[in-house]
């Protein structure tokens, strides 16, 4: 049997080149037996990446919450702050509503309504005829027959003096200011004025006249003793007063033109102004009707409502009525005048007639201060 050699070994390996042998660098191979770690670097860069985002997003959710909590605790102390504010805000109604229905006082308060009814017989001035019909001002709310008269267009308030009442945006007084006037009687007669002014509304204008022979505005300066001449200083200008003879026929020197004023707007200041006026004229001679009545309805617009306040009869009483009913049909809607005297009843026919004509109301102020309308006459 023959014996077969046994194969040769494979020949060795040849051992590495040098570097540069093959013309390229080494390979180095990772621990894992990979040559390339591209794949692994960009699953490290993503997961890096998602774990920033889930950081931000914590983050911006924490921000968030303390910016909620901030906006409530602001919110509750806005609500705080507020409530102050709606406290004040019931009390005013409240303190309206009590200055409304406060019910009128006797006349020497100062606080006393001006605008009360007269009664048909003797009876206090100040007492309210019907007392559940009163408005803001503690007045009665009804106006009869004559309202037909001297009504406003629109707006306007409520006003009166010694036992008149009405509603007017435009209201003029026509006090009488003669010698013929007691103490006690001048005095009443600026204590009702003044109650008056001072209650007139905010959307009401007026205008206070007084006159004894001569006639002027409130406004107006008027100097001059006796019987004499008598001036009357107006807008800058002097007007002389003289009469033909007696105490009830003075006209204008110089056959000049009745002058005239504007309306005065409510305001304090204003009001205030024709109350110093009001406590500062004294009582001068002589009695006209005539230039005071044409004075008060050649305003322009003409008056709503005029009270016509005089201690007695003049002798050319029958011609002054007859000029201002004449001189109301003109220019628009008559004005109705309240005529009022001061414990003069032999003047009742003729201020009867005036008030009569024009809706208004007629009354007698007593010696005591009480108001009375005559029997018989209509009540308005």
């Amino acid at each position: 049997m023959q014996h077969t050699p046994p194969s040769p070994p494979p020949p060795l390996p040849p051992p590495f080149p040098p570097d540069g042998a093959y013309g390229a660098e080494p390979v180095m191979l990772p621990l894992g037996g990979r040559a390339d770690n591209a794949p692994d670097t960009r699953a490290a860069k993503g997961l890096s990446l998602l774990m920033a985002i889930g950081i931000n997003a914590l983050i911006l959710a924490a921000l968030a919450w303390v910016a909620f909590k901030v906006v409530e605790v602001e919110e509750i102390e806005i609500a705080v702050s507020a409530g102050p504010v709606e406290a004040k805000t019931e009390i005013v109604p409240k303190e309206f509503q009590r200055q409304t229905r406060t019910k009128p006082k006797p006349a020497s308060g100062s606080m006393a309504p001006p605008l009360i009814a007269a009664a048909a017989t003797p009876s206090n001035v100040f007492v309210m005829s019907n007392p559940t019909e009163v408005d803001a001002f503690g007045i009665g709310a009804g106006f009869g027959e004559g309202s037909g008269f001297g009504g406003p267009g629109g707006g306007g308030g409520s006003v009166g003096f010694f036992g008149s009442n009405s509603t007017a945006e435009r209201v003029a007084f026509i006090i009488d200011v003669s010698q013929s006037l007691n103490n006690e009687q001048f005095d009443l007669i600026k204590s009702e004025l003044t109650k008056s002014l001072e209650r007139l509304s905010g959307s009401t204008q007026y205008q206070v006249i007084f006159f004894s022979g001569p006639a002027w505005f409130a406004a107006d300066d008027q100097t001059g003793k006796g019987r004499g001449t008598r001036t009357v200083t107006h807008g800058g200008k002097k007007y002389l007063w003289e009469t033909r003879g007696g105490a009830h026929q003075y006209f204008l020197k110089g056959d000049k033109e009745l002058y005239t004023a504007p309306w005065i707007s409510v305001s304090k200041a204003n009001v205030a102004r024709t109350l110093r006026r009001v406590e500062e004229v004294d009582r001068s001679y002589g009695t006209d009707w005539r230039h005071p009545l044409r004075m008060a309805l050649s305003l322009n617009p003409k008056p709503d409502v005029v009270y016509f306040l005089t201690d007695g009869a003049v002798s050319n009483g029958q011609q002054a009525v007859d000029e201002t009913l004449k001189l109301n049909r003109r220019g628009g809607r008559p004005a109705k005048i309240n005529t009022i005297v001061m414990m003069q009843p032999r003047a009742e026919d003729l201020l009867g007639e005036l008030a009569d004509k024009t809706g208004g109301e007629f009354t007698v102020v007593k010696a005591d201060g009480s108001v009375e309308r005559p029997k018989g006459r209509r009540k308005r």
